[in-house]
């Protein structure tokens, strides 16, 4: 069993924005593995099961918004049964990785992010696999909150969007995080 959570804004006006590619990168694997994202939610949160048995991936889109992401993460762990040490996978923006590329880490430290200290506060631990997909450059004079709200639109931002959804399709696949950690983190 694994848990893949994107994190984002479940309203139309933030589905363009820096803040929602993890709920983009779930699209498209989703979509590539020929599963769809339920109506109903399940803890919260839109979800897709991929596979059968302990091979089933869940992925889930929470729909409590960023900043209580982990009201949701909390419910779903418990739903699934899920080590959060082995089995959660949280797919989030960052703009402090370098332009273009993603990085996966299997502890997170400290964060400004909104989202992942919801869920470290919510589950208790900050020991969880995170993908950190790159939105940079941010510039210098912007706000963090303005910067994370705005659309992403620059090509660096989606080839980083693009190695995330690939990698978080083989970690989908069954492909050991070590491999995918080599493969994909700079």
């Amino acid at each position: 069993m694994l848990l893949i959570v994107g994190l984002g804004n479940p309203d139309k006006e933030y589905e363009k924005t820096n803040h929602n590619i993890g709920f983009r990168v779930l699209d498209q694997v989703v979509k590539s593995l020929g599963v769809s994202f339920e109506k109903k939610e399940v803890a919260k949160a839109q979800v897709a099961i991929y596979g059968v048995g302990e091979k089933k991936v869940v992925f889930a889109k929470p729909q409590t918004y960023m900043n209580n992401s982990g009201l949701s993460v909390k419910e779903l762990i418990k739903k699934y049964n899920i080590d959060t040490k082995t089995q959660l996978v949280v797919v989030a923006d960052d703009f402090d990785v370098t332009e273009g590329t993603i990085r996966i880490r299997t502890k997170s430290g400290n964060t400004t992010h909104n989202g992942i200290r919801s869920i470290k506060n919510e589950i208790g631990t900050n020991g969880f696999i995170r993908v950190k997909v790159s939105i940079a450059p941010k510039p210098e004079f912007v706000p963090i909150a303005d910067f994370v709200l705005s659309k992403s639109v620059h090509e660096a931002v989606k080839k980083s969007e693009e190695k995330a959804a690939e990698a978080i399709k083989q970690i989908a696949l069954g492909e050991p995080i070590e491999l995918v950690m080599g493969k994909f983190s700079n």
